[in-house]
């Protein structure tokens, strides 16, 4: 590995100083989507490697075109094929632009990559099938046309996590992501960690720079302009505007910046800010690489979260990626941007994901209001967490908080689901993988998802208290009523347990819902349990929060539902088309922060008596809107348990009531008779 980044740095220099000699002019950052049209082959004989398919090209006789991204698994008769596949295609590199360093930005391949360019192997990504990774290919390139050649493979195995067949969606295969061809100057960034804090209306932005080729950046001639200038928010004034000299330490440069007048990030009022940052290297402009980031701080107390020092019961939906039945997990940002639109129109705002997600979904996140704890994907009592798996999910948690770091929206990381969750091998692992994420980051929650917490602590057998108990927030995936084989009674006296044997950690129930065809009961009782549920949680002492699962119902390999050529689970409140069920309002309805408590209409004007409400969801709202036909009607602030009377002319005959994103919150017919006070109609 030394000899090996000796020599990069050597051929950088040479590369810089070329060019220095060829040109003064700035060398500006590309960035050239690769996706579209490339040709495509199955290997389900793995022949294509020792029949040298990177050198000669795929099989004409063979190959066929797709779109990338791309899974082959929707693909008729191919979607429980889980092998190899090659894909290929060519890109043009000019001359002006051959001394530049040029990598391969994969923003996901699943699971295994390894990459040819113009026949040589340039690198590889093993068993982490859902983050983004870099390959630098710049020694392998040619002036003109460059063949780009990635022999992919989803087999399920023992090395990879998700492990075996042990997860609960879809293993669809494929460079399912997109992928592009990034060019800098050898003097390019290669990533930058935003860490914010804050007291009152001032705050600090602290950011660490790695750059792509340290070794090749010229002594004291270094330094940076930064830019820090308002994002997603009512105003767009710049807060910094200032040039650094770079001095580096352990091949990094750090830098701490006093901002003031700021406004908080939060899921009601997502306020983002944006930083540029231009190297310059003696006057010369090399590289620029912006990144945006907000001001935000969370943590938890014995019975809720504390988001940036209030405390707050949240509530939200898991939305399960990949669903759509002709893209599978190429999902395009259409349709993320369909899914997520339907969590925040059922007042969702706190998700969490079973893997790593695009980073288009996240951001669209931090711009809406949505909170998020990403996992790693250990799911399921069968996966066994031997050395080889724990040293998989180090390194894919190091890959994942890296690239997601700067996300507002992302509260905490999750370090697995449903594991063993007494057992000491389990316990000892997940302990080493708490530490590691919170080495990386320690501004964030780090939480496990147990399904077995209502077991109770040990007795006379030799079980571990659960593990869930030993990180920052307690999370239990409550299914009383269906796999546990008990009914939603059992659910008050396990919740009063749960907290007495762990008084001082606040408990997040990660799921709760219903499966068919494995349960019966339908859509109806789906909407009649969550009511329950949902009141159960609420006057529970130490809940914090609750996720509901799921906002869709979904592609999984171990579904029991055969409708269509995959296999899907019915769990949503939406079904697999995005179509609402009748469950989809009543979710609506108890995720909402407001309770209407009276109204009374007389035949010129409507008076609403509103509450915030004290259960699940619990915070105080701010900046929401009333609106009846054209009048606006200001909520400036209402608490959990205040009440608030408001009256507006009969401009329509309904009321809606928004957020300060625009979402709406509720909407209520009014009825025509005027009696008092009125029944409302939703």
């Amino acid at each position: 590995m030394k000899t090996t980044k000796y020599f990069l740095a050597i051929t950088y220099s040479i590369i810089w100083m070329l060019s220095a000699c060829t040109s003064n002019e700035e060398i500006q950052r590309t960035k050239v989507n690769l996706g579209g049209s490339w040709q495509f082959v199955i290997d389900s004989l793995n022949t294509g490697e020792n029949a040298d398919w990177a050198k000669i090209g795929l099989p004409k006789n063979k190959v066929r075109e797709v779109n990338v991204p791309h899974t082959w698994n929707v693909e008729k008769g191919l979607e429980k094929y889980w092998g190899t596949a090659w894909y290929e295609r060519n890109f043009n590199i000019n001359k002006k632009n051959l001394s530049k360093i040029h990598r391969l930005q994969f923003d996901a391949v699943y699971h295994d990559a390894i990459i040819f360019v113009n026949g040589h192997r340039a690198g590889s990504h093993l068993n982490s099938g859902y983050n983004r990774f870099f390959v630098d290919v710049s020694r392998y390139l040619k002036e003109g046309e460059n063949r780009l050649t990635v022999k992919v493979n989803n087999s399920m195995n023992r090395s990879n996590i998700p492990f075996q067949n042990s997860f609960d969606w879809a293993n669809d295969g494929g460079i399912y992501r997109n992928v592009y061809l990034v060019s800098t100057a050898v003097q390019g960034i290669e990533n930058v960690q935003v860490s914010t804090s804050f007291k009152e209306n001032n705050g600090t932005v602290k950011f660490k720079v790695d750059f792509i080729s340290p070794e090749a950046l010229s002594q004291g001639g270094i330094s940076l302009k930064a830019v820090i200038k308002e994002e997603n928010q009512k105003t767009t004034n710049i807060i910094f505007d200032d040039e650094l000299k770079v001095k580096l330490q352990n091949d990094s440069f750090e830098n701490l910046i006093a901002v003031e007048d700021i406004h908080l990030w939060h899921f009601d009022n997502p306020n983002l800010y944006n930083l540029t940052l231009s190297v310059f290297e003696n006057g010369i402009k090399k590289d620029e690489y912006s990144t945006t980031f907000g001001f935000r701080h969370i943590e938890v107390n014995k019975d809720s979260y504390v988001l940036n020092g209030e405390e707050v019961r949240l509530v939200g939906v898991e939305w399960m990626p990949g669903s759509t039945l002709d893209r599978g997990m190429a999902e395009n940002y259409s349709d993320f941007e369909k899914n997520l639109k339907l969590m925040k129109e059922a007042n969702c705002i706190y998700t969490r994901f079973h893997w790593q997600q695009d980073e288009y979904v996240l951001d669209w996140c931090d711009r809406n209001g949505i909170l998020v704890q990403e996992d790693i994907p250990y799911w399921g009592v069968n996966t066994p967490m031997s050395d080889t798996l724990l040293n998989n999910g180090l390194f894919q948690l190091h890959e994942m908080i890296q690239d997601h770091y700067n996300h507002p929206s992302i509260i905490a990381w999750g370090i697995g689901n449903e594991l063993s969750s007494h057992q000491a091998t389990t316990t000892a692992a997940l302990q080493k993988l708490y530490t590691q994420a919170k080495t990386l980051d320690a501004t964030r929650l780090v939480n496990y998802v147990s399904n077995q917490t209502h077991w109770g602590f040990p007795s006379e057998n030799e079980m571990l208290p659960d593990v869930s108990s030993s990180f920052d927030m307690m999370m239990f995936n409550e299914y009383f009523s269906t796999w546990y084989g008990q009914s939603l009674d059992s659910v008050p006296n396990a919740l009063e347990r749960i907290k007495r044997e762990y008084p001082h950690k606040p408990l997040t129930i990660a799921e709760w819902g219903i499966c068919e065809p494995q349960f019966k009961g339908g859509d109806e009782r789906r909407s009649s349990e969550m009511l329950q549920q949902i009141q159960m949680y609420g006057e529970a002492v130490g809940v914090a929060g609750a996720i509901y699962f799921c906002l869709n119902d979904y592609r999984t390999h171990m579904g029991e539902d055969f409708t269509y050529n995959y296999p899907q689970r019915v769990h949503g409140i939406c079904d697999i088309h995005l179509n609402k069920k009748p469950s989809f309002q009543n979710l609506k309805s108890i995720s909402a922060p407001i309770i209407i408590k009276d109204i009374l209409v007389s035949s010129e004007t409507t008076e609403v008596v509103l509450e915030g409400k004290k259960g699940i969801p619990s915070y105080t709202i701010r900046d929401y809107i009333l609106r009846c036909g054209e009048q606006e009607i200001p909520i400036d602030e209402l608490k959990p348990g205040e009440v608030k009377t408001f009256e507006f002319k009969n401009e329509a005959p309904y009321f809606t009531i928004h957020r300060p994103t625009s979402f709406e919150v509720l909407k209520y017919t009014l009825s025509n008779q005027t009696s008092n006070p009125q029944t409302l109609i939703q």
